[in-house]
Formats: C-alpha cells, sequence, structure tokens
C-alpha cells in the first residue's frame, strides 16, 4: 500500500509532503530479516495483521465478568511492543535505501556498550555524509551550511495515532539528547544532528522524517556539558531548528 511520506525540519517545523512510499507485506518482510533489532520470523505475516487489515485474534468471552471494576476484561490480543518496533524500524531502513540511497552496509544497528548500559542508543548509526541533504534539500534553513557527520543517529516510532506519533517524536528527540550528551566532549561536531522517523500505521497511515540540525551547535554543547541529558527543553529550542 501508498503511505503518504512527510519530511519535516525538526519535530515542529514545517512538513513537505514527498512522493508516496510503498509498504507491502513483502518489504517489510525482506527489510526487517536485515533491518529489525528483535529476532521475530514471519514480519510480513505480523505487518498484514498489525497495520494492512488490523485483523488481531479475539479472546473467548468470559461470563459474569464485573462491570463496575477498575479493570476491563481484553476482548482480543493487543500488538506486540516488540513487534511493532521492528515494523518501525524497517520503515526506517526502507526510507534509508529509498530516500536517501543507503547501501545496506551503511545502515547499522547499534546498542549502548557495557559501561553506558544505562543510557539508551538510538536504533540506527547510519552513514550519510555522502547523501545529505538529499531530500531535505529543501527544507534546510536559508543559508545554513552543515558538514554533515559521517554517522548519524537514527531512532524510529511506531505509533497508532496523530497525536502518539507527535508524542512519539518528542520522545525520539530526547533520545537523541541523550546521544549528543554523550559525545559533546569527544566528538562535538556530531551534537545536534540526528534523523526521526515517526510510522502512524493506524487511521490516516504517515510516515514522517524529522531531520534534527543545530541552530547553534556551541550553546548546544554548552548547555550539555553543563546539564547533560537533563537539559530543559526551552534551552534546547534555542540550540536547535524546528524545536
Amino acid at each position: 500500500m501508498n503511505v503518504d511520506l512527510r519530511i519535516q525540519l525538526g519535530i515542529q517545523g514545517a512538513t513537505h509532503l514527498l512522493d508516496p512510499i510503498w509498504l507491502d507485506v513483502a518489504s517489510i518482510g525482506a527489510a526487517a530479516s536485515w533491518s529489525g533489532s528483535y529476532h521475530v520470523l514471519a514480519m510480513g505475516q505480523h505487518y498484514d495483521d498489525y497495520v494492512v487489515t488490523g485483523n488481531l485474534v479475539s479472546l473467548p468471552p468470559i461470563p459474569g465478568f464485573p462491570l463496575a471494576h477498575p479493570y476491563e476484561r481484553l476482548a482480543g490480543k493487543i500488538r506486540a511492543t516488540g513487534v511493532t518496533g521492528n515494523i518501525g524500524e524497517s520503515v526506517a531502513a526502507i526510507f534509508a535505501r529509498r530516500c536517501l540511497g543507503c547501501g545496506i552496509g551503511d545502515v547499522a544497528h547499534v546498542r549502548s556498550r557495557r559501561a553506558f548500559m544505562r543510557r539508551k542508543a538510538p536504533d540506527y548509526m547510519m552513514r550519510l555524509a555522502d547523501v545529505l541533504p538529499g531530500p531535505f534539500a529543501g527544507i534546510l534553513p536559508a543559508g545554513f551550511v552543515a558538514l554533515w557527520p559521517v554517522w548519524m543517529p537514527v531512532e524510529s516510532k511506531a505509533r497508532t495515532t496523530l497525536a502518539s506519533s507527535r508524542a512519539a517524536r518528542r520522545d525520539a528527540m530526547r533520545q537523541l539528547v541523550t546521544y549528543w550528551s554523550l559525545l559533546a566532549n569527544s566528538q562535538p561536531d556530531t551534537v545536534g544532528y540526528g534523523i526521526i522517523i515517526s510510522f502512524q500505521y493506524r487511521g490516516n497511515k504517515e510516515v514522517r522524517a524529522s531531520l534534527m540540525i543545530p541552530s547553534d551547535q556551541a550553546l548546544l554543547i554548552q548547555r550539555l556539558q553543563e546539564d547533560g541529558d537533563d537539559v530543559g527543553q526551552q534551552n534546547l529550542n534555542d540550540c536547535l531548528y524546528g524545536c
């Protein structure tokens, strides 16, 4: 099926509609074989049930379950977060391949090294210096010149609604802040750069690619050095475009 594809500067900047992106069972299944971090078999079938048809198995009725109760009975099976996470990662990988021209060897899953296990890693590091700005060229601020990092963090999210997708992009930005805070001293040129791919898979389905770039990299580095990943949102807004 064709899904709307939008690019965005930051997570609150204006969006620009690109040609739809084709996401069918076969493409998700193939991409998940090399891009999904969870070991889940038959991802194409999961994608068909979770996204395309929405056919989830009903649970048997339970006579006499109390109506006035703090908990309600689960009427059907729910979508597993590990599977929806794999779907989101697969969509991000497909975007990288089709829209940014990345090879499989340019898309690396990562996890935190032992010394940093409490710090959540982005889903991917992608080798993007030679392909950016690519489709993002038209939304870059006037006069903006970037020395794109060779490897950039990419965070993916898959959510059901517009509101939950917005919240997920905000969460993803905070995850990128953690990444930047770890590199503020050792690799300052990478600070402020990243991509967030969100997939709204129910209702008006949409893939959105949000490009994160610094408006004041030096100030962002200073604030990360002072506050780490606890840096306040207003301080981030002062240092990042579209946030």
